[in-house]
């Protein structure tokens, strides 16, 4: 029974790293249809760098809010999903992309990584 709630909690933030992944993708095509004139290379990593920050910390607050135990065994299992998360981002899907999303995909997976620095020590709680 404990095993099955740890796992729909981490299920719950996986699902919302990947929700907010589409999400960002779907605010970056509108900035680029709407705002063509102003829109960089920089702009495109940043608003995946901001979408990383977003996915984290909403990522990691409610999965720990959604599990039935909350200690330092859910908190770090939430820490270790995110960091495994980015790692897929960083190296694998970036790689696999290889093209124009390159560096969004890493932009995303490094602010992912370090914004559960945040986290590690526990005085933050959300």
């Amino acid at each position: 029974m404990n095993f099955t709630n740890r796992l729909l909690s981490l299920l719950c933030g996986l699902g919302i790293i990947i929700l907010l992944f589409v999400v960002t993708s779907l605010f970056d095509i509108l900035i680029a249809v709407f705002y063509s004139r102003f829109y960089t290379t920089a702009a495109f990593v940043v608003t995946f760098g901001v979408g990383g920050i977003f996915a984290s910390v909403f990522s990691y607050s409610k999965a720990v809010g959604f599990a039935m135990v909350k200690n330092e065994i859910t908190r770090w299992s939430v820490i270790i999903l995110i960091w495994v998360t980015a790692a897929l981002f960083i190296y694998p899907l970036s790689v696999l992309e290889g093209g124009e999303y390159k560096a969004a995909f890493i932009a995303y997976g490094v602010t992912l990584a370090l914004t559960t620095l945040l986290f590690i020590k526990g005085k933050i709680e959300l």
